[in-house]
């Protein structure tokens, strides 16, 4: 999930508790040794640590590398617990501007709500992996992924084009 850096930051300034912080905690310490490993025999077509660039940064990189389009569905973007409310509330870390800046250019928003963009700019301490693989493969891999007990959310598809639309 998303918003490891609003979540720090909102804690920081009191408008969060320590039930938030533990589970982003949690969540940063969490490896994504297990998930990668996971993910080997499913031969997926890109995987990248969702990190200090954030989810659209490291769309953007995928998407332009590949010579794709990623669509990303701006409801299915999973958050941490405090994380949509500390970025309603206004809480942005120093990395959502210099996110912006790498990345907006490339970045379609599409009407997506500010605090919605904001989780997708947010700097991650520890994010998840960004995922691209056959749509085919998906409904098994998401099986397989709740046998291991491993968190996965669908939030996006790969199309033809450039860049990276949320909507």
């Amino acid at each position: 999930p998303l918003g490891t850096g609003l979540v720090l930051a909102a804690a920081a300034n009191g408008l969060l508790g320590e039930e938030e912080m533990g589970e982003a905690t949690r969540r940063m310490t969490e490896l994504n040794d297990r998930a990668a490993e996971a993910l080997r025999g499913f031969e997926p077509s890109a995987v990248t640590d969702v990190t200090g660039f954030g989810l659209f940064g490291h769309a953007h990189e995928v998407a332009e590398r590949s010579g794709v389009c990623i669509e990303l569905d701006a409801r299915a973007l999973p958050a941490l617990p405090g994380a949509l409310a500390a970025a309603t509330q206004g809480v942005r870390t120093g990395g959502d501007t210099r996110n912006r800046d790498f990345a907006a250019a490339a970045v379609e928003l599409d009407g997506t709500p500010a605090d919605v963009a904001a989780l997708g700019y947010d700097p991650q301490t520890a994010g998840g992996l960004l995922v691209t693989l056959p749509a085919a493969k998906g409904p098994v891999l998401a099986a397989h992924f709740a046998a291991e007990g491993l968190f996965l959310a669908g939030i996006g598809r790969v199309v033809d084009g450039s860049g990276v639309r949320v909507a």
